[in-house]
């Protein structure tokens, strides 16, 4: 079942839930939705991301369809993949806008595959050389249970953007998947529960010491440099932030199964 597709950009409209606004979303089901993708072959392997059926090819951490990229099937391949979503107007809100989306990997010995998560202008051509929202190599444990990511993107607000998952920087491990993406708009609610309880570095820019406010339940902080370079990691709800040099850092945040992550700027 291996589809390797070329696609096309397209809009997509907002509609409500709950409190949020539904921007954009995503789950690869029917070959319409695939069709409204760009798949780019960054390395020039002849390999692309691909579609599977989640419970046809017994992989528990997604339903329905979902995208993967591999690093190993049948001989050993160091991806540079790259899979281009339509073109996502966002709106010029007062509210928060949130980029989430489910990755999971092969198995529990097989996981350390590396990725970043970018927004690009729409119709521009990426590179890979743009600035990354969000960047990881994933860690074990998301075989079964999908690991849940939310990016604050609330600096694009206004913009017409697209999103780029690229797989790349590793080599003979399996695959990554992903699927369930959405961008969501929080309303405007004031003092609302949902503004009080969004999960937010303090303070911002920041010297000496960070903490991490909005969840009680912190189980560890990465923080990233724009390399992509884990440059600081503790498993507490505060970290020293001294060492490190000024400039920007992306911090993510693992809590209750979600991966939330925030821009840091270190003074």
């Amino acid at each position: 079942m291996m589809k390797k597709l070329f696609f096309t950009p397209v809009f997509l409209t907002a509609f409500s839930l709950f409190g949020q606004n539904i921007i954009f979303s995503e789950g690869f089901d029917t070959d319409d939705d695939i069709a409204q993708w760009e798949n780019l072959d960054l390395d020039g392997d002849e390999q692309f991301w691909e579609f599977y059926d989640a419970e046809e090819d017994d992989m528990p951490a997604f339903s329905g369809n979902f995208a993967t990229s591999w690093s190993w099937y049948l001989e050993a391949f160091t991806p540079d993949n790259a899979l281009v979503s339509p073109v996502i107007s966002l709106p010029d809100t007062e509210g928060e806008l949130t980029l989430s989306f489910d990755v999971g990997a092969f198995d529990e010995e097989l996981f350390e595959e590396h990725y970043a998560v970018y927004v690009i202008p729409a119709n521009s051509e990426f590179t890979g050389n743009e600035e990354a929202v969000f960047e990881e190599t994933l860690d074990a444990g998301y075989t079964q249970t999908a690991k849940n990511i939310e990016i604050v993107i609330s600096d694009f607000k206004g913009e017409d953007v697209q999103l780029v998952f690229r797989h790349y920087d590793c080599t003979d491990i399996a695959f990554i998947g992903i699927d369930n993406i959405e961008i969501t708009e929080s309303e405007d609610l004031g003092v609302s529960d949902l503004q009080k309880n969004l999960v937010n570095i303090y303070p911002n820019p920041a010297t000496e010491f960070i903490k991490i406010e909005g969840t009680n339940e912190v189980e560890k902080i990465r923080i990233l440099d724009m390399q992509g370079r884990i440059v600081l990691e503790t498993k507490n709800s505060e970290a020293n932030i001294q060492a490190l040099n000024p400039g920007v850092y992306v911090v993510n945040i693992y809590s209750e199964n979600k991966v939330i992550s925030r821009k840091l700027i270190k003074k």
